[in-house]
């Protein structure tokens, strides 16, 4: 079997597809005093297509709520190039636009910058793979927040795979469950 994560003609790792995940998020923060947790809880959109060869474009919205009405979402929409480095691996870069805005009782806020990320995803098994992804957010109103991620997601058939990822942000660690859809 040829999971949803390769296509059947040369086995290589698939860039088409949407993915719906739900988020739970925890920030740490300083409040002059001590150190206070604050939840959220949101979810995360993507969409990946490819236009050919190497090539694909990607979308990406998510949205978290956090305690005291915060409202956080991002946009970040771009290309990105996959290399094969092995039958079923590849590395990936990708370079994208952003919009942020920040959403409280008291005030709004929205900024934009650039997305840049190195990835990689390795298919483990013909039904498990493997990523993660170093990526920078430069907003033109706030400082580079470097982000990680990793991931697993299992297939259950070739074109539904599920399975969960965590991202850390600084102080902000946000961890996800999520389907992907390939077609």
């Amino acid at each position: 079997m040829v999971s949803g994560g390769a296509s059947a003609d040369n086995n290589r790792l698939s860039y088409a597809y949407l993915e719906l995940r739900y988020a739970e998020s925890e920030v740490e923060v300083n409040d002059g005093f001590d150190e206070v947790d604050v939840d959220g809880d949101g979810f995360v959109l993507n969409g990946f297509v490819e236009v050919g060869g190497a090539f694909h474009l990607f979308a990406n919205y998510d949205r978290l709520e956090f305690d005291d009405n915060v409202d956080i979402s991002t946009t970040v929409y771009g290309g990105g190039f996959n290399f094969s480095i092995s039958p079923s691996t590849d590395l990936v870069l990708r370079l994208g636009f952003a919009d942020a805005r920040f959403e409280t009782p008291f005030f709004e806020d929205e900024d934009d910058g650039l997305f840049t990320s190195v990835g990689i995803r390795t298919m483990l098994h013909e039904d498990i793979e493997l990523y993660g992804s170093l990526a920078n957010l430069s907003l033109d109103n706030a400082e580079d927040e470097e982000i990680a991620t990793v991931g697993i997601d299992f297939f259950l058939t070739d074109a539904l795979a599920l399975g969960p990822w965590v991202q850390v942000i600084d102080d902000t660690t946000t961890w996800t469950i999520g389907a992907k859809v390939y077609f």
